[in-house]
């Protein structure tokens, strides 16, 4: 038989199309539209069996563009909705300009190895459908599932999830994250710089956890742990400029390793011989709707590590106890490893930082001290060794640790950034006077010591104006910087924007989330500037927030900003 007879399955018993019954109900009010559908097809095929599943899994088209199934587009026997579109190339990852398709309804002759299926892929609203259509098999009938499109199914499956090298990232829905997974990758534990005993600790505390099945059970104990991780509150931010005493701020430090320690871990464990333990990464949860499905989804991933990152901004006083039941309940948490952290201990509710059977213990991120800031200039004087002309003689190591007393590595990491650009802007002008990989001479003769001496005077200025802006609004204004760092500071953001019209600012480009830009209509008004300096603003039709370019005074775009106010200012 021809492989298009093999699609003939049933005759033309009439004129009618399933895109008329699509029509009619995409046209009209949904309310289950996948037992409407299911019900039209078995009318109209009533020799197949159908089975219905999401389009997202299987990926059936995504399975046969691979190359192994065959997928052919049927607009002869029946209608297809679609619509065309310009994509422009894009020369950095290697993409063309072409015209791209959507396809909201579309029959398939669908061909896996010697089998033959009909395939409808429809999309109404928000739901995407696969349709598979198959005759019965043996000791099978139409209301059965049948096993030949199971089998589908599950090398269809085999084929999307042969590849870990993801991490799973929930930020309303649940998605795999390579480009994640390849920053994990490149953390170590050698570019961790702690307390030695602390950083002993946290190496072998995920293999201690999930090495330990036998032990807990054995003592008949719930197999499951959680840690915080916090910075340290409590000390200002370093300044030369002074402050009046009501205008000091207590602020709790990012910067100081929690990142890079939980970057390291999760390496740790995708590099495991024996299993791999995949990790969770939550970027946000707003509603008690999100918590369910982050611990759905642990438990089905579990053994697995359970990353809850700026924690104080996903348990909130509206998910608090929807959190603790999830964690306390009766559901079967085995194996799941929960690391939080937060730049704020003091404002999280002692049920969650105090109660050991939720997280059991906290770990300290403190400020750098002296010697550990020295390690981190011998870090950078170590990935400068292959720039010649940049040059970084041991002694500046001790000299640079010495002049930024209280600055967290976000800082120090500013400044080694700050201090680099600007040498390499200056690099048309005259050249450095003398100056070498010897000890000798003095250490004004290092254009890098010169620079750096520069750029932390200007970081302590640059902090002491955020203090006294920041104690204004009566909020906190940290160091902005997240997980996945090119982020931008959402949960900064989130806090003032509840707080006040405070001009905020941002060493990353940041588009802001929609519950941020919801929470500035409420507040009228919100201000935008990365220099902190000259806020602006503009009307807003209808109460919609106006999306923006934020611009300094040098005229540069440094990114996205929203206003929100009354559409007659």
């Amino acid at each position: 038989m021809a492989d298009k007879d093999a699609f003939t399955l049933v005759s033309e018993a009439s004129q009618h199309k399933v895109f008329d019954d699509y029509e009619e109900l995409s046209s009209g009010h949904l309310i289950d539209p996948q037992t409407y559908l299911t019900a039209v097809f078995r009318r109209q095929y009533p020799e197949l069996a159908v089975t219905c599943t999401s389009a997202s899994n299987p990926a059936l088209l995504a399975f046969a563009a691979a190359g192994y199934a065959t997928a052919e587009l049927d607009t002869t026997e029946e209608s297809i909705n679609r619509f065309r579109g310009y994509v422009p190339g894009n020369a950095r990852y290697g993409y063309t300009e072409g015209i791209y398709e959507s396809r909201y309804f579309a029959k398939y002759n669908y061909r896996w190895g010697d089998e033959f299926f009909i395939l409808y892929v429809i999309i109404i609203g928000y739901n995407a459908y696969n349709f598979i259509l198959k005759e019965p098999g043996n000791n099978e009938t139409t209301l059965s599932n049948p096993k030949v499109v199971d089998e589908l199914i599950m090398a269809c499956g085999r084929w999307m999830y042969v590849d870990n090298d993801f991490i799973y990232v929930y930020d309303g829905y649940w998605t795999a994250s390579k480009s994640l997974w390849q920053q994990v990758q490149k953390a170590s534990w050698d570019d961790v710089i702690l307390n030695e005993e602390m950083k002993k600790t946290l190496v072998s505390l995920m293999t201690k956890f999930f090495d330990s099945e036998d032990v807990y059970k054995s003592l008949g104990v719930p197999w499951k742990r959680g840690v915080i991780f916090h910075g340290p509150a409590g000390s200002s931010h370093p300044s030369t400029s002074p402050i009046h005493p009501q205008q000091q701020l207590t602020s709790n430090h990012p910067g100081n390793g929690k990142t890079i320690s939980i970057k390291a871990l999760m390496h740790s464990l995708s590099k495991s011989k024996d299993r791999t333990i995949p990790a969770l990464y939550v970027k946000s949860a707003p509603r008690t709707y999100d918590i369910r499905s982050i611990f759905v989804q642990a438990r089905a991933m579990a053994p697995c590590m359970l990353i809850l990152e700026d924690i104080d901004t996903i348990v909130t006083a509206t998910s608090r106890s929807y959190f603790f039941n999830e964690v306390d309940g009766l559901e079967n948490n085995d194996g799941i490893f929960m690391v939080a952290s937060t730049n704020h201990l003091d404002r999280l509710d002692p049920g969650l930082s105090s109660r050991p059977s939720r997280f059991d213990r906290k770990y300290l991120f403190p400020l750098p001290s002296e010697h550990e800031r020295t390690l981190y200039c011998e870090y950078w004087r170590d990935k400068l060794k292959s720039k010649p002309s940049i040059k970084f003689p041991r002694k500046l190591s001790p000299a640079i640790a010495g002049i930024t007393e209280e600055f967290s590595f976000a800082y120090l990491q500013e400044a080694f950034v700050a201090t680099l650009l600007a040498i390499a802007g200056h690099r048309s002008e005259e050249r450095v006077r003398g100056g070498g990989e010897d000890e000798g001479g003095d250490l004004d003769d290092y254009e890098l010591w010169r620079e750096m001496k520069n750029q932390v005077k200007a970081l302590r200025d640059d902090m002491g104006n955020n203090r006294v802006a920041a104690s204004a609004a009566g909020v906190d204004l940290p160091e902005m910087e997240t997980f996945a760092e090119m982020e931008g500071a959402a949960s900064t953001v989130r806090e003032v924007v509840k707080s006040s019209a405070l001009p905020i600012r941002s060493k990353e480009p940041m588009t802001l989330p929609h519950d941020i830009k919801d929470q500035a209509v409420q507040n009228k008004r919100i201000i935008l500037d990365r220099n902190g300096k000259e806020g602006f603003s503009l009307p807003v039709k209808d109460g919609a927030p106006k999306i923006m370019p934020l611009f300094s005074r040098d005229g540069k775009m440094y990114g996205e900003g929203f206003m929100a106010g009354n559409s007659s200012e």
